[in-house]
């Protein structure tokens, strides 16, 4: 009766390969990043605000980065991301003002 000897795959020694290069924030982008960071600071903070501001923020952020849309069509993207951030936290803050009316 022959054993065999385990078969072991090759070990790869070369390096991982790099990542690419992350695009460079255009500096138009801070405005639309600010506009949505500032929400929790305004509305003294909270859980709810936070995510809504900052999600606003990085979604700008990630949006303005995207080389692959044109130039427009990024602030567009961005202009409508930041109207909807606001309008979901005046729509928020109504609705508490709602509820705690007597």
């Amino acid at each position: 009766m022959s054993t065999q000897p385990p078969i072991v795959p090759p070990i790869n020694t070369s390096p991982p390969p790099t990542p690419p290069a992350k695009t460079p924030i255009p500096a138009w982008a801070w405005i639309f990043a600010v506009a949505c960071g500032i929400i929790p600071v305004l509305t003294l903070g909270g859980a709810i605000p936070a995510g809504i501001g900052l999600g606003g923020a990085g979604a700008c952020i990630g949006v303005a980065r995207n080389a692959s849309m044109p130039l427009v069509t990024r602030v567009a993207t961005c202009i409508a991301i930041t109207v909807a951030c606001w309008g979901g936290v005046i729509l928020l803050l109504g609705g508490l003002a709602m509820l705690t009316r007597k």
